[in-house]
C-alpha cells in the first residue's frame, strides 16, 4: 500500500475484546478500595466527557469567537524584560521567528522541519509522511511503526508563537506580530476543537494553553488577545473533561492538565467556568507535586528527561498562581525548590543532564529559543521568580529567567557529592571524577511508563569528558524496535543475564514495564580522605529457575572509580557486562590494557578482580534528543558461570590523579 493510500486511515489501537480483556486483569488485582475509586472516578468522567463533547460538537461547526480576558502573568504593563537577551538569546529567537513565518518548527531532535501552514499541513508528520484526519480525537491514536504523532504535537503546542511575540518585543518589527496573528488564525481554522491529532489528549491543551497566555502578553495586541481568548475558552473545558487522571497512577500528562486549568482559568477568571478551571488546577497542581515529587524532590517517574519536565511544568504553574495572588503551600514551594536542586546535583560537569529513563526532549512555554532540554541552567535561574508574587525588578540572567522575573541566582557550587534515595540517584565525585549511579525502581509507583532497565548502571565522567553513558530514548511509537531496544538491559552499563531483562515487558506495551528489579541501597558512606562508597543489589533476576541477585559497589576518590560487581547464583549462567561509551570515545588495546580515548583525555580500564574480562568493542544506538538516532561504541564482554562469580573494574586517568 503506498503513502498516498493509506495516510488518512484511522489507528485506534488495540482491538475492543483486548483492551476489556486488559481493564478486566487489572481490575482484579486491584484492592477493593482503589476499585470503588477508580468506577467512581470512570463514571465522573463519562458526565464530564459528555459535556465536553456536546460543547466540540458545537464549537466545531463555528470559528472560534473571539473572548476577552485580562492579563496576569508578566505582572504589569511593561511586558520587555529590563535587561534584555543576550545577543546571542537574541539571534536564536529571531531566528526561530523567521522559521515559523516561513512555516518551519524546531522539532525536538528531528530540527527544523517545514509544513504548509493552511489546512492538513498542521496534522501532517513531514519527518515520515503521514497525515492524520480530521477525526475526533478518540477515534486517533498513535501509528507504531508509521509515523511519529509527537511531530504535529510539538508544532501544536505553540511554542513558536510565543517566540514570534518575544521577537516582536525586541524589535518592534510588524512582521512577527502579524504573522503571530495570521498563523493563529491559521492553527485554530484547521484544528476546531476536539478534532485531529492535536487534541488527542489534555496535556498537549494544557501546555498550548500556557503557551497562548504568554504569547498574548508579550505581543500585547488586541485582535491577537481576543481570539486567544476564545481558543482559551475552549480549551478550558476541553481540558476539564478530558483530565488524565486516574485514582491509580497520574504522570507528566496530569500536571500539564492542571497547568493549563490553572492558565485558562486565571485569564477567564470574569468568567464562572475561569474561576471554576482555577479552583480545579490550583488546588489540583499543588496535590500533584507532593504527590509526584519525594520529599527529597526527585521525580517519581524514574527518569531525569522527566524530572527536568515535571519541575518546568511545576515552576510554571506555581508561577501563574503567584502572579494571580492564589493561595500556594509553603510546603509546596519547597518541594518546588528541593527539584530543581536535584537538577543542579545531577548536572554533569559538562553542564548537561544524565539521560537516565526516558527524555522526549519536551519543553513547556517558548520564552528562550534554542534551548537545550538537557541543560537545566535557565530552569535553575528562573525558579526563584515563584518566591514573589511581583516579577523582580532586577530580574536578570538567561532569557527564560528573566521572562519569568527571576531575582538574580547566586551562584553556589554545584553539591560535588548528593544523594536522592526517592528516585535511587546517587552522585560520587571527587578530584577529576563524576558518577551518577542508578539504584532505583521502574518509577510511576511500580508502572515502569517511562522507566529503562538501567538498574545499577551508572554515568562516568573524567576531566569533564562523559565516558560511560547512558544511550538515551531514541523514539516512542515511530519505531518500535528501537524503542524497546534503547530501554533494555543491554544498552545500559550493568549486567544483563541469560539474554532475560532485568524488568520484563511486553514489547508491544511501549509504555509500561513491569517491577521485578526491587532495588535497594545497603551501603552509602564517605570517609575523611574523601574516599565515597555506594552499595546496591536488584532481585530482577530472582524469578529465574535458579534465582539470580545481582550486586554492585562503587567506590570513588581522587585516584579513579572502582565498580565490583557479585553475581550470587548456584547453576550455570550466561552474565554479559556492557560499557556504553560515550560519541567521540573511542577504545583501543594497547600494551594489554584498554584505552577510552576522547578529546585529549585517556582514561585506563583495569580489571582488579575476577575472571579475566575480554572485552569486545560493538556498536550501538546512541541518542542525544528524542528523534536523533546516531550509533557509539559500546564495550561488551560475555562470562559463563557455574556459580556465583565477582568481578572488579579500575577506571583512572592516564596521566595519574589530578587533584584540583
Amino acid at each position: 500500500m503506498g503513502r498516498a493510500e493509506h495516510a488518512d486511515r484511522v489507528y485506534a489501537g488495540p482491538s475492543r475484546p483486548a483492551r476489556l480483556r486488559r481493564r478486566v486483569v487489572s481490575a482484579a488485582a486491584l484492592p477493593p478500595g482503589v476499585l470503588a475509586a477508580e468506577a467512581g472516578w470512570r463514571a465522573l468522567r463519562g458526565g464530564l466527557r459528555a459535556l465536553a463533547d456536546r460543547r466540540e460538537l458545537r464549537a466545531g461547526a463555528r470559528p472560534t469567537s473571539p473572548e476577552t480576558w485580562r492579563p496576569f502573568v508578566l505582572g504589569g504593563a511593561d511586558t520587555r524584560p529590563k535587561a534584555g537577551p543576550s545577543p546571542l538569546e537574541l539571534e536564536a529567537c529571531l531566528r526561530e521567528a523567521d522559521a515559523a513565518l516561513d512555516g518551519g518548527f524546531a522539532v525536538l531532535g528531528y530540527g527544523t522541519v517545514t509544513i504548509d501552514t493552511e489546512g492538513r499541513g498542521w496534522r501532517h508528520d513531514p519527518v515520515h509522511g503521514f497525515t492524520w484526519p480530521d477525526r475526533h480525537h478518540r477515534l486517533l491514536a498513535p501509528v507504531p511503526g508509521r509515523a511519529d504523532i509527537k511531530v504535529p504535537w510539538e508544532i501544536g503546542r505553540l511554542q513558536w508563537l510565543t517566540a514570534l511575540a518575544r521577537a516582536f518585543a525586541y524589535t518592534g518589527d510588524s512582521r512577527y506580530r502579524d504573522g503571530a496573528v495570521e498563523l493563529l488564525r491559521s492553527w485554530s481554522a484547521a484544528n476546531p476543537v476536539g478534532y485531529g491529532p492535536n487534541w488527542a489528549n489534555a496535556m498537549e491543551a494544557g501546555i498550548r494553553a500556557a503557551n497562548l497566555v504568554w504569547a498574548s502578553e508579550i505581543l500585547g495586541d488586541p485582535g491577537f488577545t481576543s481570539l486567544a481568548g476564545g481558543m482559551l475558552r475552549d480549551h478550558g473545558w476541553f481540558i476539564a473533561g478530558n483530565l488524565e487522571y486516574g485514582p491509580r497512577l497520574t504522570s507528566n500528562h496530569y500536571l500539564a492538565d492542571l497547568v493549563g486549568l490553572v492558565h485558562a482559568g486565571g485569564a477567564l477568571r470574569h468568567s464562572r467556568a475561569g474561576r471554576l478551571w482555577l479552583r480545579m488546577g490550583g488546588s489540583g497542581l499543588q496535590r500533584e507535586i507532593l504527590k509526584q515529587f519525594h520529599e527529597d524532590g526527585s521525580n517519581f517517574e524514574a527518569s531525569t528527561g522527566y524530572h527536568r519536565l515535571s519541575t518546568e511544568l511545576v515552576l510554571l504553574g506555581l508561577l501563574a498562581l503567584r502572579r494571580l495572588r492564589a493561595p500556594v503551600r509553603s510546603e509546596v514551594c519547597d518541594r518546588l525548590a528541593a527539584a530543581v536542586e536535584v537538577l543542579s546535583a545531577l548536572t554533569g560537569p559538562g553542564g548537561l543532564l544524565p539521560a537516565l529513563g526516558d527524555d522526549d526532549s519536551g519543553l513547556v512555554v517558548g520564552l528562550q529559543s534554542g534551548r537545550n532540554p538537557r541543560d537545566p541552567a535557565p530552569l535553575v535561574a528562573a525558579a526563584g521568580a515563584v518566591r514573589e508574587a511581583e516579577p523582580s525588578p532586577e530580574a536578570a540572567g538567561p532569557e527564560l529567567a528573566q521572562w519569568c522575573g527571576a531575582p538574580p541566582r547566586r551562584t553556589q557550587a554545584r553539591p560535588r557529592a548528593a544523594s536522592f534515595p526517592g528516585a535511587g540517584w546517587y552522585v560520587l565525585a571527587a578530584g577529576p571524577y563524576w558518577c551518577l549511579a542508578e539504584c532505583g525502581g521502574v518509577g510511576q509507583r511500580g508502572n515502569g511508563g517511562h522507566g529503562h532497565n538501567d538498574t545499577l548502571s551508572f554515568v562516568f565522567c573524567a576531566d569533564g569528558r562523559e565516558i560511560v553513558t547512558d544511550p538515551g530514548t531514541g523514539v516512542y511509537t515511530p519505531d518500535p524496535e528501537v524503542r524497546n531496544l534503547l530501554r533494555a538491559t543491554r544498552s545500559h552499563a550493568t549486567v544483563e543475564v541469560d539474554g532475560q531483562e532485568q524488568n520484563r515487558f511486553d514489547p508491544a506495551l511501549l509504555f509500561t514495564m513491569r517491577s521485578d528489579d526491587r532495588p535497594r541501597v545497603t551501603d552509602h558512606h564517605a570517609d575523611g580522605s574523601g574516599r565515597q562508597v555506594l552499595e546496591a543489589v536488584h532481585e530482577g533476576y530472582r524469578r529465574l529457575d535458579d534465582p539470580v541477585v545481582h550486586r554492585r559497589r562503587f567506590v570513588l576518590d581522587r585516584e579513579g572509580l572502582t565498580v565490583t560487581d557479585h553475581i550470587d547464583c548456584r547453576a550455570p549462567h550466561t552474565l554479559v557486562l556492557s560499557l556504553p561509551l560515550a560519541p567521540g570515545v573511542r577504545a583501543e588495546r594497547r600494551d594489554g590494557a584498554t584505552l577510552l580515548v576522547a578529546d585529549g583525555t585517556t582514561v585506563i580500564l583495569g580489571q582488579t578482580s575476577g575472571p579475566r574480562l575480554s572485552f569486545g568493542v560493538q556498536e550501538t544506538p546512541w541518542s542525544a534528543a528524542y528523534g536523533h538516532v546516531a550509533t557509539a561504541q559500546v564495550l561488551r564482554a560475555a562470562v559463563r558461570t557455574r556459580g556465583s562469580v565477582s568481578w572488579g573494574l579500575r577506571f583512572r586517568m592516564s596521566d595519574g590523579a589530578r587533584t584540583t
